[in-house]
Parts: structure tokens; C-alpha cells; sequence
């Protein structure tokens, strides 16, 4: 049995969730009687009981319905892909591990000190490859930094670049997704955002530092967010002076 008396349950996430919404609604009930059964057992996330998987009939006990019942509902939430199996056949719920994952990542981090790609020493020299989204500066990028504003991914000037080179390759690991299958998540990204790649890189730089759970749902909360909030009300003032020093056209 698991020793954590309560997880974080994210209501938005799974009220979002099209391929569950598609169920019966007796689907969906069984399903979260499943993960309080799920959340109770080792290895935590699956359905089983002392390390094994759970049959309908002992599924039906537990949640008080006949086994009959169980096997249809539980092969309605299969065909709409809610829930994954092991090789063994075990039931478990995809964001049950990665949560868990998450929470004894940050607890071996919590240890030894935080998360050590947030560190500033380590921030400030190389970094190990595969950790993190910006690459070492080359000598012509710190020659250039004090002339350049960056973003956490780069420079502002060529964001839609580093956008699909870092931006890409994290979002690639973060969700397990096929490199076509996260271009189109940051093709649609960018439409909302009206093509700004340089903001759509300071989310995802948000992202990779805080390690959601789903991070496709939390980005999209963050740029909807943005989208909602009120336009500042000046430009910046290297953008006022690029456009005083337009000529007036008026009248031609």
C-alpha cells in the first residue's frame, strides 16, 4: 500500500482530457475509482494488489459493480487510450508514474541541495549535454551579448531558429512525442501566439524549469494566460524610436 495519504489531483487536466470526455460517464467513474485504487498500490500508478494485476472480478468487489460491468467499461476506457498496460497485462495510469517521478526527483533534489540546473554556478559555465535548453555561448555570442537582449533560450533576433532547435528538442523530450508530431504542437503554438516565436520560447523556458506533469496542458494554460492578459500600454522605447524615425507619409 502506498504510504502517500493524498497527490496532487489537477481538476482542469482531466476535465481537458478529450479521449476520457468521450466515455460514458459510468467510464469516467469507474476510471477515478481506478486511480484511488492506483494512488493505494505498489508500484504505485497500477492496478494490482501485492504486485499483482488485478482481475474484473476483484475489480467489481472493490468498486461494487458486477465483473460484467467492469470488463465494459474498462475496454471502453482501452479503446479511447486512457489508461496503458504493462507486458504483464497491468493496468496503470500514465500521469499517476510521471507524477511520481516528478515527486522523487524534486525529493532527491530537495537533498542535495534544489535542482542543480537551476543553480547559478552552474548556470553560468557549460552545461551537460542533454540537460537543459541554451548551449554553451560560442566567443561570438558573448562578444555580442552586452549589445543583444536575450530570452532563457537565446537571442531575441533569431528566437524562431532557436525555437525549433532547442525549443524542438525539449519539447521532444519532455512529452515522448515524434519530432513531426512536436513541430505541429509548436506550429500551433506559434499561430496562437501570432507567430511570436520569442515568446513562445520564454514558456517553454518556464516549462523546462518548473518540470510540469503534462507539459502540452501546462503550456497551453501559460500562453492563454498571456493571450488574456492587457496589452502593456506603451512600446518599449527602442521600438518608439524606431518608428519616430520613419518619415511622415501623410498625404502621399
Amino acid at each position: 500500500m502506498s504510504k502517500r495519504r493524498w497527490s496532487k489531483f489537477w481538476w482542469q487536466d482531466h476535465e481537458q482530457d478529450a479521449a476520457l470526455r468521450l466515455c460514458s460517464l459510468a467510464a469516467q467513474g469507474l476510471w477515478v475509482r481506478l486511480l484511488c485504487l492506483m494512488h493505494e498500490a505498489e508500484p504505485y500508478g497500477h492496478l494490482c494488489l501485492n504486485g499483482q494485476a488485478l482481475s474484473a472480478r476483484q475489480i467489481g468487489l472493490m468498486v461494487g459493480v458486477s465483473d460484467r460491468q467492469v470488463v465494459r467499461l474498462v475496454q471502453e476506457l482501452r479503446q479511447a487510450n486512457v489508461f496503458s498496460t504493462t507486458p504483464s497485462g497491468c493496468i496503470f495510469s500514465r500521469r499517476l508514474v510521471r507524477d511520481r517521478a516528478a515527486s522523487d526527483q524534486g525529493a532527491a533534489w530537495g537533498r542535495t541541495g534544489g535542482n542543480p540546473s537551476l543553480h547559478t554556478s552552474q548556470l553560468a559555465g557549460p552545461t551537460v549535454a542533454g540537460q537543459g535548453l541554451t548551449p554553451p555561448p560560442s566567443p561570438q555570442e558573448a562578444e555580442a551579448e552586452a549589445e543583444l537582449s536575450l530570452t532563457p533560450f537565446g537571442q531575441t533576433m533569431d528566437a524562431r531558429t532557436v525555437l525549433f532547435r532547442q525549443g524542438l528538442a525539449f519539447l521532444q523530450a519532455a512529452t515522448g512525442r515524434p519530432e513531426r508530431s512536436a513541430r505541429v504542437l509548436l506550429g500551433k503554438w506559434l499561430k496562437m501566439l501570432h507567430d511570436d516565436a520569442a515568446t513562445l520560447c520564454a514558456v517553454l523556458a518556464e516549462c523546462e524549469a518548473f518540470r510540469p506533469a503534462e507539459p502540452v496542458s501546462w503550456v497551453e494554460a501559460a500562453l492563454r494566460k498571456r493571450l488574456a492578459a492587457p496589452p502593456a500600454s506603451t512600446p518599449p522605447p527602442d521600438k518608439l524610436a524606431a518608428w519616430h524615425a520613419i518619415p511622415d507619409l501623410e498625404g502621399v
